[in-house]
């Protein structure tokens, strides 16, 4: 029987869960699998994946913070990499010796928003961050129609990049009324009535320690916050410790962690597992 050789790379990667995820979803199909987690520092990067790939390896999944440079490694991207400019699942080609880069991010999120009836369409939403992960999502959220996606993130250079890629979007897209900006033109332009509906964080910020944010993001008690990380020891991660304050209304990241890991799955065995997974499964498995 063939194994794969999986894993994930990222750095911090001691909170992943991802090993347990795929090992569920082996079991699921009766298959072998070595799924690993690499600590993996920026400068390794490269070396790295052309290693893992040149000694056998199948697949792996990208997190923060290689998700945008792991591309240069890859000989062929997907059309949604190539639109967002960041991947999060590597697969190889046996004959040709070819990396590609592929995104199940975006996918992952939406599906697991949709099992939360988390309402997008129509809304405002804040995403904090404007790395890979909030570029693997903005294209997805899109699709739903909200009335605006807002971008804030403390390097106002990389706010830009993002802007600039939603031009794709549009250009793609030209009759949604959907409206890109960041948080200072939202709040220079917006209604008093005009609030944040739902927050999604994308920012590695609070892994450890405490997470703050130092501007006025427009919320009420009725705004949904979304953390796309999570915390193998506590329900709540510090974005959702600090969201706490202002809303009952607070999810993490495992349902989509759990959503975009079976398409990375699919992708790199061909058999699609049951995403019906319990926390209390994979924190005890």
């Amino acid at each position: 029987m063939k194994s794969y050789k999986l894993g994930v790379i990222g750095n911090p990667i001691e909170h992943s869960l991802s090993p347990k995820i795929h090992s569920i979803f082996a079991k699921q199909v009766n298959i072998q699998i070595d799924y690993q987690a690499y600590k993996v520092n920026e400068n390794d990067l490269e070396p790295f994946i052309k290693d893992f790939f040149k000694s056998g390896g199948d697949g792996l999944n990208i997190t923060v913070p290689h998700k945008i440079n792991c591309l240069n490694v890859a000989d062929e991207y997907s059309p949604s990499v190539k639109l967002i400019g960041a991947a999060n699942t590597l697969s190889s080609n046996k004959i040709s010796n070819k990396i590609y880069a592929h995104t199940t991010d975006g996918a992952g999120f939406v599906a697991d928003v949709i099992k939360k009836s988390i309402p997008i369409f129509n809304t405002n939403v804040l995403i904090l961050g404007a790395g890979g992960a909030a570029q693997s999502i903005i294209p997805m959220i899109h699709e739903k129609d909200p009335a605006s996606i807002v971008v804030d993130n403390r390097t106002q250079e990389k706010i830009q990049t993002v802007l600039d890629r939603y031009n794709l979007l549009k250009s793609v897209e030209p009759s949604k009324g959907v409206q890109l900006t960041d948080l200072k033109n939202f709040s220079k332009h917006r209604s008093l009535a005009d609030n944040i509906n739902l927050v999604i964080n994308t920012t590695s910020a609070g892994f450890e320690g405490p997470f703050s944010w130092n501007e006025d993001i427009f919320t009420t008690r009725d705004t949904i916050f979304y953390d796309l990380s999570y915390s193998k020891t506590d329900s709540l991660t510090p974005f959702l410790k600090w969201a706490s304050h202002y809303s009952d209304q607070c999810h993490n990241g495992i349902g989509m962690l759990i959503n975009q890991a079976a398409l990375s799955f699919e992708l790199w065995t061909g058999i699609k597992p049951n995403t019906d997974i319990s926390e209390n499964e994979i924190f005890n498995e």
